[in-house]
C-alpha cells in the first residue's frame, strides 16, 4: 500500500502530466511559480527540477519519441522550450516560431512518427508543428479567425490523428495532418471558450471528445462526425477542465473547476457518479497496484487514493 501525501509546491501548485520514467516507472509533471518538477509518486521523491528562465508558461508535455530520451516541451510566451525529461537539461529553443503557444498535444503519425502540435495564440492563428524526435519545426496547420488556446491530436487506427483547435472563436476546428485540409464544419454550441479537450474510449472501442469551457460547461462529440453526443453538463462554475477515466467497462469523466472540487460523471450519459476528491487538475497514477489520483491545491499537491462507489 502507498502512503497518501502532499507534494511540496511554492505558490499554487497544479498537476498536469505523467510520463514513463528509467525502467518504465511512472514519474509525476506538476508546475508552479514558473517551475516544473518530476516526482516519483510512489516514495514523494523529487527527481527533477526544471528551473529555466521561461518567458511565462502555458503548458508541458512529454514526447517519448522510439528509441530516444524522453523530451520535456514547455510552451511559453515565446515559442517552445525543450529539455531532457530524465535530466532536467535544457536543449534550446525553438527559434523559428514568433509566437505564444498557449496549448499543446502530441500524437504518433500513421508513419510511426511523433508530432508535437502547438496551439498558436498571438497569430496568424494557426497550429504549430515540430517533429518530436528531431525538435524540428514541420509546416503549420490550419487557418483560424480568432485566438488559438487549445489543441487536442486524437488517433485513429489505420490513417493520422485528427487535429482539433478551438479558442477565442468558441468552436472547434478540426484538421487531417496529411493533407492540411479541414474535415467538416466547426463544431458549435459552446457560448464561452474552450480550455480544454480530451479523447475518451467507450467499451465499444467509439471515441468520444470532451470539451470544457470557462463557464465551466462540458460538452461531448463524436470527432468523426462532428455531431454532439447527449446535453451538456454545466459541471462547475469557472473554467473546466476534463479527464478521461475509465473503470471497469465503463467510460468516465473526472472534471475540476474554480470550486476545487474533482467530479465524475459517466461519459456516455452525463450522469454525475460522485466528488471523488479535492483539488483541481486532476491526473491518475498507478502506485503499487492501486489506482490513485493527484490534484493540485494552494501549497502543494495531493496525492490520494481513488475511491470510486
Amino acid at each position: 500500500m502507498f502512503e497518501e501525501r502532499v507534494l511540496p509546491h511554492p505558490g499554487t501548485a497544479w498537476v498536469l502530466r505523467t510520463f514513463r520514467g528509467p525502467g518504465g516507472g511512472t514519474r509525476l509533471l506538476t508546475g508552479g511559480s514558473d517551475v516544473v518538477r518530476a516526482w516519483d509518486p510512489a516514495t514523494g521523491e523529487q527527481v527533477t527540477v526544471f528551473d529555466a528562465d521561461w518567458p511565462g508558461t502555458h503548458d508541458f508535455i512529454v514526447c517519448h519519441p522510439r528509441g530516444r530520451t524522453p523530451v520535456l516541451a514547455v510552451s511559453t510566451e515565446y515559442g517552445v522550450w525543450w529539455h531532457d525529461a530524465l535530466t532536467g537539461e535544457e536543449l534550446g529553443r525553438d527559434e523559428s516560431v514568433d509566437d505564444t503557444v498557449a496549448g499543446m498535444s502530441v500524437a504518433r503519425m500513421r508513419d510511426g512518427t511523433l508530432t508535437l502540435f502547438g496551439a498558436g495564440f498571438l497569430g496568424p492563428f494557426t497550429v504549430h508543428r515540430w517533429d518530436a524526435a528531431t525538435r524540428q519545426p514541420l509546416p503549420d496547420l490550419g487557418s483560424h479567425d480568432d485566438h488559438i488556446v487549445a489543441v487536442s491530436a486524437i488517433e485513429v487506427p489505420g490513417r493520422d490523428p485528427i487535429v482539433l483547435a478551438t479558442g477565442w472563436s468558441k468552436v472547434i476546428y478540426r484538421w487531417d495532418p496529411a493533407t492540411g485540409s479541414q474535415i467538416g464544419p466547426p463544431l458549435a454550441g459552446h457560448e464561452s471558450i474552450v480550455h480544454w479537450m480530451r479523447a475518451v474510449t467507450l467499451a465499444d472501442g467509439r471515441t468520444l471528445l470532451a470539451t470544457g469551457d470557462s463557464a465551466g460547461e462540458v460538452r461531448r462529440w463524436d470527432p468523426l462526425t462532428g455531431e454532439p453526443v447527449g446535453t451538456p453538463i454545466q459541471a462547475h462554475p469557472g473554467s473546466a477542465t476534463v479527464l478521461p477515466l475509465r473503470v471497469g467497462d465503463h467510460a468516465h469523466l473526472l472534471t475540476s473547476g474554480d470550486d476545487e472540487v474533482v467530479r465524475r460523471w459517466d461519459a456516455l450519459t452525463g450522469e454525475l457518479l460522485d466528488e471523488p476528491a479535492a483539488g483541481f487538475g486532476p491526473v491518475l497514477l498507478s502506485i503499487g497496484g492501486e489506482q490513485a489520483i493527484a490534484t493540485g491545491g494552494r501549497g502543494g499537491v495531493r496525492i490520494a487514493r481513488l475511491r470510486l462507489t
